[in-house]
């Protein structure tokens, strides 16, 4: 069994990169299996190599390195899709440069996505914070699917799928959603509109390490706003400009309704936090409709 994995390293998670690799050395790795990691690294990658040299003693694991000249995140993924195009393997997946994932992870997908027949599996990522009020934020900006769901589409901060299904499409993440975020949700969408199965694995969580940036208010809202403004992208590219337009202002309405029933129900729990994130991305997705465009990812 041939196992790759890609993790594209930014400046931005610079902090972090010591703590991913030494997250490697605790990874179990099932019998029989070749596993690679790519990292992609949109910098010198000396500094990487310097530090994987002090730190990876597990030998088991074949760590390669490829550089990005630019640094948007859907240019460094296709990258590792690339290099990857015509070597021999079973599966593929990615992981997050802000993420520890659990030694037993590469066993639960590859055991999860055998033992159920999908083609494509996805995990929650949990996260570490210092103040306790913005673990219910979290708790609503990410999704609650429960074990074996199957679901429209999976992020790249924890998946795992077969190689073929590249094979089979030659799908790449969309660069129109480089400012904006969403291009790993528009290339899994494509994927389960072509009829291969997603689901998700409640156990094989990752989390992700505590970012003090990300403790405010205001990061919350923007991110639901990038969310909401990356719907026209993903709907016009699955179902042309004229469904897509309709269907981002049909979004739009069905955001703003489920705003008001959860401000209408307000005192149960966190419905206040849904109805003000409903709401903003209903906003996101009516000025995208009128050019509105993010300058920067953030």
């Amino acid at each position: 069994m041939k196992i790759a994995i890609c993790i594209c390293f930014s400046k931005r998670n610079e902090t972090h990169h010591y703590k991913i690799l030494r997250n490697l050395n605790i990874l179990k790795i099932p019998k029989g299996c070749n596993l690679s990691f790519y990292l992609v690294v949109n910098n010198n990658p000396t500094k990487l190599i310097n530090l994987k040299k002090k730190i990876i003693i597990n030998k088991k694991i074949n760590i390669s390195f490829l550089n990005s000249i630019k640094k948007d995140i859907p240019n460094t993924r296709n990258i590792f899709l690339l290099k990857i195009k015509k070597q021999n393997l079973d599966y593929i997946g990615f992981l997050d440069d802000d993420c520890k994932f659990n030694s037993d992870w590469i066993t639960l997908m590859t055991n999860f996505i055998t033992k159920y027949k999908c083609d494509i599996v996805g995990g929650p990522q949990h996260h570490a914070v210092l103040n306790i009020k913005y673990k219910k934020l979290y708790e609503v900006l990410e999704p609650t699917n429960s074990n074996k769901q199957k679901i429209k589409w999976v992020a790249t901060n924890n998946c795992f799928f077969k190689k073929k299904i590249l094979d089979k499409t030659n799908l790449i993440f969309d660069k129109n959603l480089k400012n904006i975020g969403g291009s790993d949700q528009l290339f899994f969408r494509k994927l389960q509109k072509k009829g291969f199965s997603i689901m998700w694995n409640l156990k094989a969580s990752v989390e992700e390490y505590h970012q003090i940036e990300r403790e405010n208010f205001t990061w919350f809202l923007k991110r639901n706003f990038r969310y909401g403004c990356s719907g026209l992208i993903i709907d016009k590219s699955i179902y042309g400009k004229k469904i897509g337009y309709f269907m981002n202002i049909f979004k739009s309405i069905y955001f703003f309704f489920l705003s008001l029933i959860n401000l209408f129900f307000i005192f149960r729990k966190n419905n206040f936090i849904k109805s003000l994130f409903y709401f903003i991305k209903a906003i996101g997705r009516l000025v995208s409709i009128f050019g509105y465009k993010v300058i920067k990812y953030q």
